[in-house]
């Protein structure tokens, strides 16, 4: 990699194509010679003219540049926001300003990030994203103070050395243009900002008599003079930048608290019934006092919607030790200045006082409420972009036939038996619960679902979680138990139906199956959930799949950006076969789109399988950038392991390809395997492997010896350390089989031993499916010091049943793995 440079950094602007290709169009015109010499002296002075005015533009666009230069880098307010070392924010910047996506950095640029995660990069490139937002806005405000006449250089100052949205806010306000006038602007425009100013700055004395004028109200006598001068001195006060920046370092150490109590609103008997409703959801709530460092992200988003619904007033505690400071930072700047007298110590008191209570109390107010949204919002994000990452890694059962049942009552239950490389090879409906009482029609029931079993040597069924399940697994369990299907040995697995019904309907769906029943397409999908979780759920919108926590009160942008990150994440670390994957699977690998997805599927229907990586860049639309980007993600191998002799003989394939080694660093893994003294041929085998692994190889020799780096040295070694086509996921815990016995929530005991998989992670816990229809929470406090994941299998006791509320409350005993 390229050495990474630390100057502040600025987003490159590219011209737009009709620009572009208008200049373009005018200088091959000027090329042309000119049949008569007025048309070429037009011409000339059309070229002059245009560069005049290009010379124009750039100097406005860098006045604007330079008056709009905040008194902060992008790199120090990230390093500072994100508690980051500075050369790694720098570096940082750098990255994502280079166009490279997370996955990429995350697994080949650690070097660079002193080793952070693809979480922590995501929360950065979101700090940074603001940042930027932040220095347009800058941008627009000085424009429009410009515009104004009203831009000053104090006023530039305290704008330019804003550090979040809500204190830009909070100086642009008084000059907004069509807003309302403040009291300090009313005043200004009444004559008082000169002897305000001059109190002040204590420069002179002041006569308020000579400001009285009684035909206007607002100067009608003294005390309303003294009180407008008051106002504009408040308001200097509370924009000053260094008592803004002062602020900003109390708040770290103050202890501020949020009380919530039930809102009194008067309301129609319509109205007073929804609040009652929900009160009953907010109880926790209509008397509640915490302190800010205590707060949980739930919280926190829970008494924001309570408040939206008029349910709950909200109520931020400041301790009188901020006004006291703020009182102390005024007078030692402005009221201990020069001489002393009792009318400008009264004067610079009063408005010390309206300065905090009227403008920088409730600042402090909306950015503490500001600030815990926005945590809270970027947590609820994080909660379900990792309950998203740990269900797409799901432990894949490829090579097995799979029946999958979509459980039903009156419209019976949905079967569709995939192949071992997920076609559907049969499909069919059974009503093992409407013929429950004709012994007849149930057994063709069995007679059917026992046929499509040992026709294709399927063993493994995966039932849907969704109505009648609970029925259909008992029913399942008793056909098991009575030898039904033998000589097979069935299991089979619960699987969420979160979504099936929507890809049922898509699309994407109809094209892959442009006859079948819906009902049975769903059958599929819950089949394909289990052998392939991560290429079938990709194909749904991750908000469709029931794992969020207040996803509703989080910005539909942001939540979107962070999952469609998860997905490319989750989808280049397992890596995909550029051969076989599908438009569906390749357009959420890093670095690529929809388009150019399609572009290589075209590539390969015309010219045939790849045999290499390097390959990519003869596809149209795929150049070094892209490439850089991806390659290292997609794998090429054999179609079988009957053509790995043959496909290896071409001087272009090579192993490396199959492995996680980037192509920009072929050359070091190829020096390594060298000097090892092993061959480039036998990556993969159980011998190399075993070599690889038992020789001490000093990485920091190894990167100084090959002008490398540790950390890709390191990867290279894991690498090669593995089998080829490597799969993580089989790390990753199974799904677990249900109990029988328990149907419902009815049946449930205090005491009571289960087994469950949890199914949603929160920060206040996790919610199990037990197999009576009705998730139990395992509270934070009763999670045992277990890191419960998505997809963990545990063992759990009920502590508590409430049937009316349908809340199952429980703790866990055990993680089973």
């Amino acid at each position: 990699m390229s050495s990474l440079k630390s100057p502040n950094l600025k987003r490159k602007k590219t011209q737009p194509l009709k620009a572009r290709t208008k200049r373009a169009k005018l200088e091959i015109k000027d090329e042309v010679p000119s049949c008569s010499t007025a048309s070429a002296t037009t011409k000339k002075v059309k070229v002059k003219n245009e560069e005049d005015t290009k010379i124009k533009k750039a100097k406005t666009k860098e006045s604007v540049k330079t008056v709009c230069d905040p008194q902060w880098t992008e790199y120090e307010l990230l390093a500072e926001q994100y508690s980051l070392q500075l050369n790694v924010a720098k570096n940082v910047i750098e990255l994502f300003e280079e166009g490279n996506t997370i996955p990429f950095i995350a697994r080949y640029r650690r070097n660079a990030t002193n080793n952070m995660t693809a979480e922590e990069l995501r929360a950065t490139k979101e700090t940074y994203e603001e940042i930027l937002t932040l220095k347009n806005k800058m941008t627009t405000v000085i424009k429009n103070l410009e515009k104004s006449a009203a831009l000053t250089e104090q006023l530039k100052r305290a704008v330019t050395c804003s550090r979040t949205i809500e204190e830009l806010e909070y100086v642009y306000a008084p000059y907004k243009t069509g807003g309302k006038r403040t009291l300090a602007e009313r005043a200004k425009e009444l004559g008082l900002e000169e002897p305000a100013l001059t109190i002040l700055n204590n420069t002179g004395k002041v006569n308020l008599y000579d400001f009285i004028l009684e035909n206007k109200d607002e100067l009608k006598d003294v005390s309303a003079v003294e009180k407008g001068i008051v106002h504009i001195i408040a308001s200097v006060m509370a924009t000053d930048t260094e008592i803004l920046s002062a602020l900003r370092e109390l708040r770290k150490n103050t202890n501020f608290a949020i009380k919530t109590k039930k809102a009194v609103t008067k309301s129609t008997k319509n109205a007073a019934e929804n609040k009652e409703s929900n009160e009953f959801k907010f109880e926790n709530y209509l008397d509640f006092e915490i302190s800010v460092k205590y707060i949980k992200p739930h919280q926190v988003l829970a008494i924001n919607r309570g408040e939206n619904l008029k349910v709950l007033s909200v109520k931020v505690v400041v301790p009188e030790s901020l006004s006291h400071k703020f009182r102390t930072l005024c007078f030692n700047k402005w009221v201990n200045k020069g001489e002393k007298s009792p009318q400008r110590e009264n004067i610079m008191k009063q408005a010390i006082e309206d300065a905090y209570s009227r403008l920088v109390e409730p600042l402090v107010k909306r950015e503490v409420r500001s600030e815990l949204k926005q945590k809270a919002e970027r947590a609820s994000c994080d909660v379900f972009s990792t309950n998203l990452k740990h269900l797409l890694l799901a432990t894949p059962l490829k090579g097995k036939a799979i029946l999958g049942i979509d459980p039903g009552y009156s419209n019976g239950c949905k079967l569709a038996l995939i192949s071992h490389v997920g076609t559907l090879v049969t499909s069919g409906v059974i009503y093992p619960h409407k013929h429950r009482s004709n012994n007849q029609n149930s057994e063709k029931d069995i007679t059917m679902l026992k046929n499509m079993l040992l026709k294709y040597n399927c063993e493994l069924i995966a039932l849907g979680n969704g109505t009648a399940c609970r029925q259909t697994e008992e029913w399942l369990t008793n056909l098991i138990e009575s030898r039904v299907f033998s000589p097979l040995d069935i299991k089979y697995t619960v699987v969420r139906e979160e979504g099936a019904s929507i890809y049922s309907c898509s699309p994407e769906a109809k094209k892959e199956f442009p006859t079948l029943d819906p009902n049975i397409i769903s059958a599929v999908s819950l089949a394909r959930r289990v052998q392939e979780p991560l290429s079938e759920l990709i194909k749904i919108e991750p908000k469709h799949l029931g794992i969020g926590m207040y996803q509703h009160d989080v910005k539909k942008k942001q939540l979107d950006e962070a999952l469609d990150d998860v997905v490319s994440e989750c989808v280049s670390f397992v890596g995909v076969d550029l051969n076989t994957a599908s438009q569906c699977l390749l357009r959420h690998v890093a670095g690529l789109s929809e388009k150019k997805a399609q572009q290589i599927i075209d590539h390969r229907s015309k010219n045939g399988p790849f045999t290499s990586r390097k390959q990519l860049l003869d596809v149209f639309g795929i150049g070094e950038k892209v490439f850089l980007q991806c390659a290292g993600f997609l794998r090429v191998g054999p179609l079988t392991t009957e053509d790995a002799t043959t496909f290896y003989k071409n001087p272009k394939s090579t192993k490396l390809d199959c492995t996680n080694v980037h192509p920009e660093s072929y050359d070091t893994a190829i020096n390594i395997i060298k000097k090892v003294g092993l061959k480039l041929g036998d990556v993969g085998e159980t011998n190399f492997i075993s070599v690889i692994k038992d020789k001490l190889l000093k990485v920091s020799e190894l990167s100084a010896e090959f002008s490398s780096n540790d950390d890709t040295v390191q990867l290279i070694l894991d690498a090669l350390s593995k089998p080829l086509n490597y799969d993580f996921r089989n790390d990753c815990p199974k799904e677990p089989v249900f109990k029988k016995g328990l149907t419902s929530i009815g049946d449930l005991a205090s005491g009571s031993v289960l087994t469950g998989v949890v199914n949603n992670v929160t920060h206040f816990g996790c919610f199990v499916d037990i197999g009576v229809g009705t998730n139990g929470l395992i509270h934070v406090s009763k999670c045992n010091g277990l890191n419960l994941q998505i997809g963990h299998k545990v063992e759990v006791k009920v502590i508590n049943v409430d049937i009316g509320k349908k809340r199952i409350g429980l703790q866990a005993l055990k993680l089973l793995m």
